[in-house]
């Protein structure tokens, strides 16, 4: 009983030494924000949250979900990386792509559009998954990255 307690104990605290972060089946995230500190930080914690060591090897694109990052090839149209990324190297081809020609015909999710209010408005990003942690029928989604606008009020 002890060592199983131990065992659990150990799997979900990372500072204990050997601990792992495991991948869940019913994960929650959907993250808005703008500036390169904050996209890095959510990156980080979608990879964590798919797991110990969580590296995209594949990516797609969706003028409905945006980039979606992939840990495996699930479908014809995904892409192989040169290399095994992880959330930190990540980061620079994502911001890459959030200024690039496809990023601007992807859809605004709701809350993330740009809205008329009485405010000022900043270009950002979202980063999310859907139900069950996939994106859009991709179930091997480690996450998904759309522009997005940050409302400012006055």
């Amino acid at each position: 009983m002890a060592a199983d307690l131990l065992t659990l104990c150990t799997m979900s605290n990372p500072k204990i030494k050997g601990a792992k972060i495991m991948h869940m089946d019913n994960r929650l995230f959907n993250v808005n924000g703008h500036g390169s500190e904050g996209l890095a930080k959510a990156l980080d914690l979608a990879f964590m949250q798919h797991g110990n060591k969580a590296t995209c090897t594949h990516w797609v694109e969706s003028i409905t979900h945006g980039l979606i990052l992939l840990w495996g090839k699930e479908s014809n149209d995904s892409i192989a990386l040169p290399a095994r990324l992880s959330a930190a190297n990540s980061l620079t081809m994502v911001e890459m792509w959030l200024t690039g020609d496809f990023a601007k015909k992807v859809k605004f999710s709701k809350w993330c559009d740009l809205t008329d209010h009485d405010g000022s408005d900043t270009r950002g990003w979202q980063v999310y998954v859907e139900d069950w942690g996939h994106v859009a029928e991709q179930r091997y989604a480690i996450c998904a990255i759309k522009p997005a606008w940050c409302w400012h009020g006055k």
